[in-house]
């Protein structure tokens, strides 16, 4: 099964969604594919964020409208339509930012998926949270942790955002990364939290029996998978 497949018909289970992205390494790639997947199969689907991405003049995102204001309310959304909104950044041209809160909770009843990035993670394949992140809307009823696998192996002060830590992301760095509170999985939803373990079409047989070995909290989905590729590797738990 594809991975936007699984997504939609095994882990929201094609019902009504708030889905917030969390993490690093692949959250805009995965909103653009579940977007599209969703949009092609009827749904209305609006991609938006809780705190700020690329500007989409200079990042397709494969909307079919874009709205940068308050406008969106005015409109209706069709089955098969897939909205990109967000709001011009005031002192950074390639970057927009989150539209009110109150808005999102208004077009979350209107649109059949909403699909949030939450978090920010500067491009890096991990990331350690703070008080202020991720920034998960209350309208959220699931959420999606993503890890980019090219960071294992390598240092945590040079692939985990929020680190300076002179240490090897290795098997009991996962784990750690997986159990604390300001980890993988801060922000995560009961029965309703899946991990993607992304860049899974490069990591040796070796990288994900380790994946296959590491606990996970009960109810939470983890998966190996290629968002480039659209593919899952290998299902983990």
């Amino acid at each position: 099964m594809k991975l936007t497949e699984f997504i939609s018909n095994v882990f929201i289970n094609n019902d009504k969604a708030f889905i917030s992205i969390t993490g690093g390494g692949g959250k805009t790639t995965l909103m653009e594919k579940l977007a599209f997947h969703l949009s092609s199969n009827g749904k209305s689907v609006l991609m938006t964020t809780t705190t700020k991405v690329a500007s989409p003049y200079l990042h397709d995102y494969g909307a079919s409208r874009i709205f940068a204001d308050e406008s969106i309310l005015a409109y209706i959304p069709s089955l098969g339509d897939a909205i990109f909104y967000a709001e011009h950044h005031p002192m950074d041209m390639k970057k927009w930012i989150a539209p009110r809160e109150e808005v999102l909770e208004i077009l979350s009843s209107r649109y059949d998926i909403v699909i949030s990035e939450a978090d920010g993670s500067r491009g890096l394949p991990l990331k350690i949270h703070t008080s202020r992140d991720p920034v998960i809307h209350p309208s959220t009823t699931h959420l999606i942790a993503v890890m980019g696998m090219w960071g294992i192996g390598e240092k945590a002060c040079s692939s985990v955002f929020g680190s300076d830590e002179d240490v090897i992301v290795d098997r009991s760095y996962i784990q750690h990364y997986i159990d604390m509170p300001e980890g993988l999985l801060k922000g995560s939803i009961e029965e309703h939290t899946a991990i993607i373990f992304n860049g899974a079409e490069n990591s040796s047989c070796d990288e994900i029996s380790m994946l296959n070995e590491l606990s996970y909290p009960a109810g939470v989905i983890a998966l190996a998978a290629s968002e480039k590729n659209n593919r899952i590797i290998s299902v983990i738990a």
